[in-house]
């Protein structure tokens, strides 16, 4: 069962987690997810290919384009090697110069080469003069490397050039002695191939392992500003060939390549435009999980579709014909309009004909209630005619009595015969489900109370206050009998007030815990005094028990008052007896 996230528990949300449209969407992403790790894993190896690639070819490309500077410096050193092999057959210093001299000449590239000693003065030369480097930067350094050196000198002392300077060592019986220098000037580098395609190569920049600047393809002073911002170029040496991208120190984006070109001596910087073509091979890394989310989210698009199609949209269609015939009993007149699945199908068919059969049952109920209830009312006609008869029997009989204490009796019988009359009759008229207007029944027991037992000579108020209460007959038929008795009690003992009045006030009341308080009073006087039986006192508590209430009278010199307090209760059927 899918779990609701805790913190968020109102309806819309719980729907939403609990709809199908959810689990199959969650579903679906856990029957995926071994194949995005899958695509995740070969995206990423096809992105490293690439970038592999793409470094590949700007570290190739930035090598291509140095060659010339390889070339003279190789060349540089190929002389110097040279010169060392022979210092066995140079007998003297003249010798030495002459011999240098020639070589220069020959040889348009270089535009110096002397031999250095390690003690720092220069003999011999091909400028055919003496020179002291003993006081020069890492010149220790350098004699104690005893190791190919190559720097630049941006104002030869000789020929006021700038020049790269590439020493090699030179021995003697395999003795280290010193270095021969051989100066190249920069005028005399060849410019690199125009045929070539360098697009995007803004700088070519080579350095020495001490991270002096030998040659660049702009102004040598100004090839500081195309270095690696943070970096110092010595800390790019010793390193396999490798790119990274980053900004110059002007501030513009830059791809940089490092190769170095001479055996961990010279190294090559190409400085890229980051906006070519070239380097945007190189930044342009699509990042592994695009490709997975993509067929993730295009997945879970049809997946949504072909359930919406094939399934919700038929479920939602079932659903509010559902929810309509369960409100007004009402069928659409179409079904589904588009074919659904076979399973869907017999759904809908199942439920238009559950739908026929519950309206034809609750069609054949209606027409049995409706029966019901005639019979029902014919009975209470009868009963109510019935008694009736029995009343006008009664009244016939009383008008034949000869003593008043026979017609009194005669007369307090018709009075309960009627309520009974009263009450029949208020069932076969009524609308409510056999249910009794309780306040109408109070009023018309009162009114024909008074009416029966009023004397001509002096009239009788009546102030009746009473709300429409439903009742069973459960209730009211004790009910109308208990006010029968109490009327007629009323009527025996009425007498005038203090002021001279006769009346009788009866109400019916319901109060905030659906209780049921009827209250019926009359004007007494002390004069009016009546022998009694008891036997009306006794049916008023029976009846009072009947209905599961209390009651309470009291008695003052002019008014008594008899209050009823009972709950109304809900029709409970009987068992069957079977």
């Amino acid at each position: 069962m899918t779990e609701i996230p805790a913190g968020d528990t109102s309806p819309e949300t719980t729907r939403f987690f609990r709809s199908l449209r959810f689990r199959v969407l969650a579903m679906l992403s856990l029957a995926l997810l071994p194949i995005g790790l899958i695509a995740v894993n070969q995206t990423k190896q096809v992105a490293d290919a690439q970038r592999e690639n793409a470094e590949l070819f700007l570290l190739t490309r930035t090598e291509k384009a140095s060659f010339e500077e390889r070339i003279v410096i190789e060349q540089a050193r190929g002389a110097a090697r040279l010169l060392g092999s022979l210092q066995d057959e140079i007998s003297s210093n003249v010798e030495c110069e002459e011999y240098l001299r020639a070589f220069v000449s020959a040889n348009s590239r270089f535009s110096f080469i002397g031999i250095l000693p390690k003690s720092g003065l220069m003999e011999c030369s091909s400028a055919g003069r003496s020179f002291d480097f003993s006081d020069y930067d890492n010149f220790d350094e350098i004699m104690a490397a005893e190791e190919p050196f190559v720097t630049v000198n941006q104002d030869a002392p000789l020929s006021g050039k700038s020049v790269i300077v590439v020493s090699e060592p030179y021995y003697e019986l395999g003795v280290f002695q010193g270095m021969i220098s051989v100066s190249v000037p920069h005028s005399g580098i060849i410019d690199r191939d125009q045929e070539a395609d360098f697009t995007g190569l803004t700088n070519v920049i080579t350095f020495n392992s001490l991270g002096d600047i030998l040659t660049s393809d702009g102004p040598l002073d100004k090839a500081e500003l195309f270095t690696p911002e943070g970096f110092e170029l010595a800390q790019l040496v010793g390193r396999e060939p490798f790119s990274f991208s980053g900004r110059d120190k002007l501030g513009e984006d830059r791809i940089f390549s490092v190769v170095p070109i001479i055996d961990g001596t010279v190294y090559t910087l190409g400085v890229w435009n980051a906006n070519s073509r070239v380097a945007q091979h190189f930044l342009d890394q699509i990042p592994p999980w695009i490709f997975p989310a993509l067929m993730w989210l295009v997945s879970l698009i049809v997946a949504l579709i072909a359930v919406h199609r094939l399934v919700i949209r038929h479920v939602r269609f079932l659903g509010q014909t559902m929810r309509t015939f369960a409100k007004n009993r009402s069928l659409p007149a179409q079904r589904i309009q588009t074919a659904p699945s076979a399973e869907l199908a017999d759904m809908e068919n199942d439920f238009f004909s559950m739908a026929e059969i519950i309206l034809l049952d609750e069609a054949e109920l209606e027409n049995n209630l409706r029966a019901k209830n005639v019979l029902l009312k014919e009975v209470h006609h009868r009963v109510k005619n019935n008694l009736q008869l029995i009343s006008s029997i009664m009244n016939m009989q009383s008008r034949r009595a000869e003593t008043t204490e026979t017609k009194q009796v005669l007369a307090r019988l018709q009075d309960r015969v009627l309520s009974l009359a009263t009450i029949h009759r208020d069932l076969y008229q009524s609308q409510s489900g056999g249910r009794v207007d309780a306040g109408t029944l109070i009023t018309e027991i009162v009114e024909n109370s008074v009416e029966i037992g009023e004397d001509t000579n002096v009239a009788v108020e009546r102030n009746i206050d009473v709300d429409p209460v439903l009742l069973y007959p459960d209730q009211a038929v004790p009910l109308s009998l208990l006010m029968a008795e109490a009327s007629t009690n009323a009527m025996k003992y009425l007498g005038p007030d203090k002021s001279g009045k006769q009346w009788v006030n009866a109400s019916l009341k319901v109060d905030d815990d659906q209780n049921c308080v009827v209250v019926f009073e009359n004007s007494f006087s002390g004069d009016a005094m009546a022998e009694s039986t008891g036997l009306g006192a006794q049916l008023i508590q029976a009846f009072t028990m009947q209905l599961g209430g209390t009651i309470d009278t009291h008695q003052s010199e002019d008014r008594y008052a008899l209050t009823l307090k009972f709950k109304i209760e809900e029709f409970v059927e009987e068992g069957h007896d079977y």
